[in-house]
């Protein structure tokens, strides 16, 4: 077809097809991932910095605690460049440990809501979630909530009509 750089209307019916059955398939995904957010995972990308005589860090984190949550953020942290050398990228996770649940400090914690922003530097309190760390950023929210969330829009998307059809009174207008 002229324009559509060859790939004609399979191409685009299978991105249909695909966009149609990605909530399922995170839906399906999160269900199954439910039960282990009672296990402390951690997956992140730390990076390291060489500044002077120390080495700075920062570890992004994807990470469930293991009291039903999930959190994403990130720890800063500095060290002695005398223990190692700075790794530029590094990839990593701690999967399936036993539960390290932070203190609740709120109503909205033990729901499983979570806003942790400590700064060394303030004079913040240390954080459970990296006690030595100069600064620690962490948003979470409980995972039954993403649950609900993709099941929402799974059961919207099925109840639309296809954007290439016309509907008058539940009777398709236009022929398959």
């Amino acid at each position: 077809m002229a324009g559509s750089g060859g790939r004609g209307r399979s191409g685009n019916g299978r991105s249909a097809r695909w966009a149609r059955r990605l909530p399922v398939f995170v839906l399906l995904l999160l269900l199954l991932l439910w039960p282990l957010t009672h296990r402390y995972t951690s997956i992140g990308i730390d990076t390291e910095t060489q500044q002077g005589e120390s080495v700075e860090g920062r570890h992004y984190r994807l990470r469930w605690p293991g009291d039903g949550s999930v959190m994403v953020g990130w720890i800063d942290e500095h060290r002695s460049a005398g223990e190692g050398p700075a790794v530029a990228v590094d990839v990593g996770a701690l999967v399936l440990q036993p539960p390290r649940p932070m203190t609740a400090r709120s109503t909205w914690n033990d729901l499983g809501f979570w806003y942790e922003d400590v700064v060394a530097a303030r004079g913040d309190r240390s954080s459970e979630a990296a006690p030595q760390a100069d600064r620690v950023l962490l948003l979470g929210a409980p995972h039954w909530l993403f649950v609900a969330l993709a099941a929402l829009v799974v059961v919207a998307r099925r109840r639309r009509p296809p954007a290439d059809t016309a509907w008058r009174g539940g009777i398709r207008a236009t022929p398959r």
